[in-house]
């Protein structure tokens, strides 16, 4: 048994998540009127300080900023922050001054998912806001901060490292529940033994990994109830919640964020959308012609994150689609809603005729075709697709034509489809994995 690292007791920051949860209490129901005169008084100071401050800013958000005053009315003018943007103007986006209420500052960087992360600097209150939000989660859902949580996170900390990770005392704020950490670089196999020694109340994974360990502990028949599962950082799928429903007795609830932007929204128990934390981030979902989308439509997500005044992120594309949530979902929480998370650009296909679609094949209609260990769908080009497997057994062989077939039929009847065989499917630089991904370039608008 590992001993755990010790955690001191309420700190200066413990303190400021209880008052925020408080707080998030509150405003959570608030109607919608009194709930953007909330999201408006901390948006102003934002982009007074970013227009004064921030170099990046000083041209872009001049339109908005008369002395003091800030016009909110012309949001819409503000050209979209892109990825590219932040990693060629890093230092302009650095503020000169951060007001010192806003905490220390620390330096990140994403996990580089596309194979090229971005840099960014974070103050402490924005991290304050993110664990608050992520408190809010724990309280929808009861989570018991005094039991045992599990994770496989991507520390890059030797202490995580497998097979037997690492330990500390308290992973939700104000509680004392141990929390096992393994980094996200074991296999499967190696997860699913450290899950077996640990038997946590709670996990925490990549969806991805869920995935992966949930098919691999029904297939060794495994007995590893769990009380709670998260999903975070990749697009979480029926066939999924379903594996985890097998074989950890629980389907998981789905987050949204990002690491230079925190917690974005969370899975709802009562009405079963997701919230937007719009006390912490401002989410627009916009259509190709940059207006908002019209409610159960998908569109790009561009946030602004409220509280990082070091770096601010304004008006920032992230690189996913969603769609668009309704204003009359009937629910206790009064936050704004997405329906669904659609996931990255680079997930999405783009069809000749301009069309964009989000694939989703179930895996049992996929193993009707052909068997494997391992599968990802691919568009090659604008009418073509590749289905790449690690098969179960090379002697095997494949129904070429129906899945064809099936492709055409779940995804769209312009695409020609072929099976390739491959020795395995990597991940991504960040240790993800893709379901489906697209070669083809994203048109611009």
């Amino acid at each position: 048994m590992i001993a755990p690292m010790p955690k001191p007791e309420k700190s200066r920051l413990d303190r400021m998540v209880f008052k925020l949860r408080d707080v998030l209490a509150e405003t959570e129901r608030l109607p919608p009127d009194k709930l953007q005169a909330y999201q408006e008084n901390l948006l102003a100071p934002l982009v007074l300080h970013a227009h004064r401050n921030v170099p990046f800013y000083e041209d872009r958000l001049a339109s908005l900023c008369f002395g003091t005053e800030v016009e909110l009315e012309r949001w819409h003018t503000i050209p979209i922050l892109t990825r590219e943007d932040v990693r060629r103007n890093s230092k302009a986006l650095a503020a000169v001054m951060v007001p010192p209420y806003m905490g220390p500052t620390k330096r990140g960087e994403t996990s580089g998912s596309s194979g090229r992360p971005i840099r960014y600097l974070v103050n402490e209150l924005a991290n304050v806001a993110s664990l608050g939000a992520t408190d809010r989660t724990f309280r929808w859902w009861d989570f018991d901060g005094n039991k045992s949580m599990a994770a496989f996170v991507a520390r890059h900390d030797d202490d995580a490292r497998p097979p037997d990770g690492r330990i500390e005392k308290g992973w939700r704020v104000g509680f004392s529940g141990f929390h096992h950490m393994l980094d996200l670089s074991a296999d499967p196999n190696a997860q699913l033994e450290w899950l077996r020694k640990r038997r946590p109340n709670y996990l925490t994974a990549h969806s991805f990994v869920l995935n992966e360990v949930a098919r691999l502990a029904c297939q060794q028949r495994l007995d590893l109830r769990l009380e709670r599962i998260i999903s975070i950082g990749t697009v979480l799928t029926d066939d999924i919640r379903n594996a985890c429903e097998e074989a950890f007795g629980v389907q998981p609830i789905d987050q949204y964020g990002a690491q230079e932007t925190g917690l974005l929204a969370c899975e709802c128990p009562w009405c079963g959308n997701f919230h937007i934390n719009a006390e912490t981030a401002l989410i627009e979902i916009l259509d190709p012609n940059g207006r908002p989308s019209a409610p159960e439509t998908a569109g790009r997500v561009v946030v602004t994150s409220l509280y990082n005044y070091a770096m601010p992120f304004i008006r920032y594309e992230l690189g996913d689609f969603a769609i668009a949530g309704s204003s009359n979902v009937k629910c206790p929480i009064k936050l704004p809603t997405v329906v669904k998370i659609l996931g990255r650009y680079r997930n999405a296909f783009y069809l000749h005729d301009g069309r964009t679609i989000y694939p989703y094949v179930p895996v049992s209609r996929l193993e009707e075709y052909l068997s494997f260990e391992q599968i990802q769908i691919v568009q090659t080009d604008p009418t073509s697709i590749e289905v790449r497997y690690v098969p179960l057994s090379r002697n095997e062989g494949i129904d070429q034509l129906g899945l064809q077939a099936c492709l055409r039929e779940l995804i769209d009847p312009s695409f020609s489809v072929q099976a390739v065989a491959v020795d395995e499917i990597p991940r991504s630089p960040s240790g993800k994995f893709e379901d489906y991904f697209s070669l083809v370039t994203r048109p611009q608008n």
